[in-house]
């Protein structure tokens, strides 16, 4: 009987105290909130609401994974996409590009290939499905 009455006196339960915890996760929760939005960078693209004209043809870009970029057909590296494309511009071909992504493809990889475009002198990027 005397073991009975030892349990009985130990047997407070230590709650755990949780509303420091979630006032540090709404504090958290509310900092994210405001600074997400001043880290993300924002890619400027003027994307087509309309079919382009049958007398120009733009220049398709082909991205797959791998970081692998394909212009009209020719594969090359992004260094060579930059030059081949300052030089299509040269020679007078439409400021009009036509990028489409494999799903495999990295975000950064299309990211790099579309800002090289710009940097080539690319007014027009369009967006196409794979």
């Amino acid at each position: 009987m005397s073991f009975a009455a030892l349990h009985a006196r130990d047997a407070q339960m230590a709650n755990i105290n949780i509303t420091p915890l979630v006032d540090v996760m709404l504090v958290l929760l509310v900092i994210f909130m405001v600074a997400l939005p001043t880290l993300s960078q924002r890619l400027p693209l003027v994307l087509s609401q309309s079919e382009q004209s049958s007398d120009t043809h733009p220049l398709k870009l082909l991205i797959e994974a791998g970081d692998t970029y394909s212009l009209d057909g020719i594969t090359l590296s992004r260094a060579e996409l930059g030059q081949r494309l300052a030089v299509a511009l040269a020679n007078g071909a439409p400021s009009v590009l036509q990028v489409q992504a494999s799903p495999e493809a990295e975000y950064d990889t299309v990211a790099l290939g579309v800002a090289t475009a710009r940097k080539a002198g690319i007014e027009t990027v369009v967006l196409a499905a794979y």
